[in-house]
């Protein structure tokens, strides 16, 4: 909250999720603490109108649903 977005750190999450799809794909059960990182994923990105600027809401949103996607996709394979 209230800090500036890391892309690079963001960048770097976004990865780890797409190696750890890969990991886990094959496997029935994940870690409990990898589960509960990604619990309401996409709520920590969503803001009420007016918190920032529209383009900053959207782009929020963008990478909240992303994010979420990629949980998905690990929790489902």
């Amino acid at each position: 909250m209230n800090r500036e977005l890391d892309s690079d750190l963001l960048n770097q999450v976004s990865g780890a999720l797409d190696v750890l799809t890969h990991y886990y794909k094959d496997k029935k059960t994940v870690p409990k603490k990898l589960a509960l990182a990604m619990v309401d994923i996409y709520g920590a990105f969503s803001f009420q109108a007016g918190y920032f600027e529209d383009e900053i809401l959207e782009e929020l949103e963008r990478i909240g649903i992303e994010l979420q996607e990629k949980a998905m996709e690990l929790f489902s394979e």
